[in-house]
């Protein structure tokens, strides 16, 4: 299991957002789990056969899950927070697909 902590910093208007994430990658199995917070497991919301979000019980985004990133790279579109998935993946070696039109 490889993990790769990342502190991003994003700027909203006047506001700075700091965002924690941190990467899980299984080599193994080829699994990538992204968390966002430590909060109490609620549900899931499968986006694809590839890729699931977690989310606590007040509907706030608390994990994703990317299936095969390393086979098939990691697509963006659908998911919450895609410029820091983006940064945190391609700082992992991940590869960035682009969406489909």
């Amino acid at each position: 299991m490889l993990r790769w902590p990342s502190r991003d910093h994003m700027a909203q208007g006047s506001q700075v957002v700091k965002r924690n994430l941190l990467l899980e990658y299984d080599e193994s199995v080829d699994a990538a789990y992204l968390t966002i917070t430590e909060k109490p497991w609620d549900h899931q919301v499968r986006l694809d056969d590839s890729r699931g979000i977690d989310y606590a019980a007040d509907g706030s985004v608390i994990g994703i899950e990317i299936l095969s990133p390393r086979r098939k790279g990691v697509r963006l579109d659908g998911l919450p927070f895609q410029q820091d998935v983006a940064r945190v993946m391609q700082a992992g070696a991940f590869r960035i697909l682009e969406a489909a039109h």
